[in-house]
């Protein structure tokens, strides 16, 4: 699946030494520094509480959008099982990239247990050939080497080639997991996976790029299908609180509030469909400005815009409104 293709993330340590992926195309880690499976805990699991949902509940289901290196879901099963060994988790994960997914299964032996990368690893290797894919990764990132350090920024440590190939030796050898776990996998465009989705969910890990780079599954009509796959009682997390994607989930239906900042200052989002299940509440300020130009939606009204139309559509919407930038309306308050 790398045939053809051309290498655009390498492997990386982060402060909490778990690893994580810098993309070179969008010039963006797929976790922040401070750590890929401590950012996975206090920016999805924690805020969303499912570990107070497992004590009052048999069975969880959940929807983790944009897998990636699986540190959401796997973080979530890890702290579930020390609530309750046998509680009933039920996930499924959508992700595009194989070569990504072939990552998942081949990290994570730094802080989760055999049986949790197992379960994945299994599932997973059911539908790409991860030995494969690694395999002709390493010898393309070999090749290239010198241009990979070029473009690692120098705050991050880069993982060597040699301890990845000792990590997929180590995968093959992986047993199957007995754990009253089940993971179900879409390789797909989000927007296409979602439509073939028929169950309902607890909770929705969402994690894709940067909303102002990669607007796609940020927008109004991606929003409103996952308030429609979201149980009454559940949350939607992120870890944005970009201006038009909190005002994107409130026309979509949803009620949001804020998660505690980690790693840097800014918060994220959790988003209800009941307001009462708010916790904790937007400033009056940060809702100001959702009511100014800086609020108004990314859209995607048939779900097959490129990023780039999707930008330049906004920027359009925002030259004929009438409403005033949050430049103006910042300096209202003082």
């Amino acid at each position: 699946m790398l045939r053809g293709r051309k290498l655009n993330f390498y492997p990386i340590k982060t402060q909490d030494g778990t690893i994580s992926l810098f993309n070179f195309e969008v010039n963006d880690v797929y976790h922040s520094k401070i750590g890929a499976y401590t950012e996975a805990l206090h920016k999805y699991v924690i805020p969303s509480g499912i570990l107070d949902f497992v004590n009052e509940n048999k069975q969880v289901k959940i929807l983790d959008i944009c897998y990636g290196l699986g540190y959401n879901s796997k973080t979530a099963i890890n702290e579930i099982i020390k609530v309750n060994p046998d509680f009933n988790i039920d996930i499924t994960l959508l992700e595009i990239d194989p070569v990504v997914l072939a990552f998942s299964t081949v990290l994570g032996s730094e802080c989760f247990d055999e049986v949790i990368n197992s379960l994945f690893f299994h599932q997973i290797n059911s539908q790409i050939d991860v030995k494969s894919i690694i395999q002709t990764y390493l010898k393309k990132s070999a090749q290239i080497m010198p241009q990979i350090r070029e473009k690692i920024p120098k705050q991050y440590e880069l993982i060597m080639l040699d301890e990845l190939e000792a990590k997929l030796h180590n995968i093959c050898y992986r047993s199957i997991s007995d754990r009253n776990i089940k993971v179900k996998m879409r390789l797909n465009d989000a927007r296409k996976a979602v439509l073939d989705l028929n169950a309902k969910f607890d909770f929705i890990f969402h994690d894709p790029f940067t909303p102002s780079k990669m607007p796609i599954l940020w927008t109004v009509d991606f929003f409103k299908i996952l308030y429609n796959l979201l149980e009454e009682n559940g949350n939607l997390t992120t870890y944005s609180n970009a201006a038009p994607v909190r005002a994107g989930l409130i026309e979509a239906g949803f009620f949001i509030g804020q998660t505690s900042p980690i790693g840097k200052k800014t918060t994220g989002t959790i988003a209800f469909k009941k307001n009462e299940s708010i916790k904790n509440h937007l400033s009056e300020k940060e809702t100001g400005i959702l009511n100014t130009k800086a609020g108004i939606p990314y859209r995607d009204k048939n779900l097959n815009s490129s990023s780039e139309k999707i930008l330049l559509n906004r920027e359009k919407e925002k030259e004929i409104s009438k409403r005033i930038s949050s430049g103006r309306f910042l300096k209202s308050l003082f």
